[in-house]
């Protein structure tokens, strides 16, 4: 079986990333407990990104048991995002999809003096196939933040804005899905 999503759903501007639709996931779909450095952190919840009848990712947020929702979305603790995809997905859908949400985020003037480190992030990524994961983690003590795919680093900055601003696409407000933002923060006060 293809994984690849019909041309008609990726011409519809990529809102299969936009979280059209977000179920929880399984607990035992993601681990409950992980590492970043010496950093315990927990599951704060997950979720699925779909598109009308297609499951397109899986989704699991990290942080310390003890955050906050605000200091999740402010990316002041550690944390790791993992996007596990079901599907094949070309970057430039990843890469709209990506701007779609920022648009949302942030005033024309704010978008621009970001763009070049969004971009740095986002030259880094390939396509993406069905069991394929992206993992992005920051730690905040260290000012590290990471992007790997399949456990090769792609990426690496010690930039705070672009940590806040990338987990940002599915943490702050207005987020890719409203849906999956709850799901991934819904351990979180």
């Amino acid at each position: 079986m293809n994984s690849r999503l019909p041309s008609a759903g990726r011409a519809l501007g990529l809102s299969i990333l936009l979280g059209g639709g977000s179920l929880p996931v399984a607990a035992d779909s993601f681990e409950t407990e992980q590492s970043l450095g010496d950093n315990a952190l927990v599951l704060q919840g997950s979720g699925t990104a779909s598109y009308m009848i297609w499951d397109v990712y899986d989704a699991a947020l990290y942080a310390p048991a003890e955050a906050s929702e605000s200091d999740i979305v402010n990316a002041e603790v550690p944390m790791r995002l993992i996007l596990e995809y079901r599907r094949d997905l070309g970057v430039e859908d990843i890469r709209k999809a990506t701007w779609v949400a920022l648009d949302d985020q942030y005033d024309e003037e704010e978008r621009e003096s970001i763009r070049p480190r969004i971009d740095s992030i986002q030259d880094t990524m390939i396509d993406v196939g069905d069991g394929d994961r992206y993992r992005l983690d920051w730690d905040p003590a260290t000012e590290r933040l990471t992007l790997h795919l399949n456990d090769e680093r792609r990426f690496e900055s010690d930039d705070t804005e672009l940590a806040r601003a990338y987990f940002g696409i599915w943490l702050a407000e207005p987020p890719l899905s409203d849906t999956l933002r709850a799901a991934l923060l819904s351990r979180a006060d």
